[in-house]
Parts: structure tokens; C-alpha cells; sequence
């Protein structure tokens, strides 16, 4: 086996995964990096000094801009068809640093967290393959449309407390790709778009096991704080995320994500 050094421990390379601006070598690495996790020649290290601000790299493009300034994308039509999964794209390049960021950025985890996360950055840089490669058979690719930052607007604000984070990114964010997806590749299949219908089912099964990942760690914080979840959640949402909650909600997959029936009453019920 290979000797473990601090260059060669998973936190500090995945720091190395989330800065990394090109698109390509993010994948690249993203990939090496949970291959040499999964051949047992990287450690994870539990001490180590953290950069309090909370970076990505990013490339030149896509220019980002207020989630209001973008065009409606509509899914009939070459270009509207492009810049929807352009969308998908965008999340999926957040996705990687979401999840990098989560493995870098908090100490004193049970190891199958970091695992688990570096699992799930690799599975969103697949994503993110997927839909840069289809682009380009559209004469497109990442960088072509514009898009919003929305997404690591939250990273930021969740960036002192893990449990925080467990609770509003993936049980937040991501879990509105549950309930969004489903009727875009209803649309997709409509139009005829068969290669895109089968990259959005990859993802949207993907993602209810990235959002439970999210839920099993949120819930094991509340545990381990002597919180209930429920109660921890709804007051997280309330203090960070009124705006973020839309209806109608994906409840079959959302419980498969980790949400409980009483939580997804609360969220029927929820008013800003």
C-alpha cells in the first residue's frame, strides 16, 4: 500500500477537486481522486487547516447572473432543448464542488461521511459528462448560456455548521430536482428527446440517494446535539430558506430520500 501523506489525503485533494476551475480537469480529478479513495491509498485526515471562505473554481463561462435575468427555456426547439439541459449542466458543476466542499470543509465525521460524499462528487461529475457530451452533439456545451449562482449562495451561508448544510443543500436545493425532473422528461419524452430522457433518469435516481445521504447525516447531527429533526428542520427553513420551499413536492420520492410523512405535512402545509 501506498504511504499516506498529507498531499495524498482525501480532504486536502478534494479542496484541489473543488478549486479547480476547468470543467474537464474537475471531472478528471474528481474521478481519480474517488478511484485511489475506493484502492484504500488515500487517508482521511483529521486534523487540517481550513479556508474559512468558502471558493469554487469556476470557469470564464457561464457569465453568472441574478436567477430572474434568465430567459424561460422552453423544451420545444433546438436551442431552448440546449439551454434547459445547459440548466441541468450548471447544477451538475455545482453538484461537484457541493459535494467536495462537504468532504474539505468539515472535521471530526465518521469516515463513511467522506465516503459517502466523495461518492456522490463522483456521480455528479458523471452527471455533468453526460450532459456536456450531449451538448456537444447539439453544437453546444457548458459555458454557452448563462446561469445563476443560487446554489453556492447556500454553500456560503452553511459553511460553519455541517448540520446546517445537511439540512438546506441537499434537503432543499437538491430535493427540488425531485420534484421538477419527473415532468421534464415527461416533456423530453413528448418531443422525442430519448438520449436526454435517459440522461435525467440516471440523475434523478442518482439524486434521491444523494438527498438520503443528506437526510442520514442530518438526522445522525440532530442525534448526536440531542435535537429532533423535525423540529430542527422546519426552524433551519425558516430562518434560511422561506423562499426556497415550492409546491407541489415529489412526496413518493422524497420519502425515499429520507423525508418522513409528518415532515412532509409540515412542508404541504408551510407558509413563508
Amino acid at each position: 500500500m501506498k504511504q499516506n501523506n498529507i498531499n495524498d489525503s482525501l480532504r486536502n485533494r478534494a479542496y484541489q477537486c473543488l478549486i479547480e476551475s476547468d470543467p474537464i480537469l474537475k471531472v478528471q480529478k474528481s474521478h481519480q481522486l474517488y478511484d485511489d479513495l475506493q484502492a484504500d491509498v488515500v487517508g482521511i485526515e483529521e486534523d487540517l487547516s481550513i479556508d474559512e471562505r468558502c471558493i469554487s473554481g469556476n470557469p470564464e463561462k457561464p457569465e453568472l447572473v441574478h436567477a430572474h435575468e434568465l430567459p424561460k427555456r422552453r423544451v420545444g426547439g433546438k436551442q431552448g432543448h440546449a439551454a434547459l439541459l445547459h440548466s441541468f449542466a450548471h447544477i451538475e458543476f455545482n453538484a461537484i464542488n457541493i459535494a467536495w466542499d462537504a468532504v474539505y470543509r468539515f472535521s471530526d465525521m465518521p469516515a463513511q461521511y467522506y465516503k459517502d460524499w466523495a461518492t456522490i462528487a463522483k456521480e455528479e461529475a458523471y452527471h455533468f459528462e453526460l450532459i456536456n457530451n450531449y451538448l456537444k452533439g447539439l453544437g453546444y456545451e457548458y459555458g454557452s448560456f448563462k446561469a445563476h449562482d443560487d446554489l453556492w449562495g447556500m454553500v456560503k451561508k452553511t459553511s460553519h455548521d455541517v448540520m446546517i448544510r445537511m439540512a438546506l443543500v441537499p434537503r432543499v436545493l437538491e430535493a427540488r430536482g425531485l420534484d421538477v425532473t419527473p415532468s421534464i422528461i415527461s416533456k423530453f419524452k413528448h418531443h422525442g428527446y430519448d438520449e436526454a430522457v435517459d440522461i435525467l433518469e440516471i440523475i434523478y435516481r442518482d439524486e434521491i440517494g444523494h438527498v438520503n445521504v443528506g437526510s442520514h447525516w442530518f438526522k445522525y447531527l440532530c442525534d448526536k446535539r440531542g435535537q429532533d429533526p423535525t423540529d430542527t428542520f422546519m426552524q433551519l427553513i425558516r430562518e434560511y430558506a422561506t423562499d426556497k420551499i415550492r409546491k407541489p413536492f415529489n412526496e413518493i420520492a422524497r420519502e425515499k430520500a429520507g423525508f418522513s410523512k409528518f415532515e412532509l405535512e409540515l412542508l404541504n402545509t408551510w407558509k413563508p
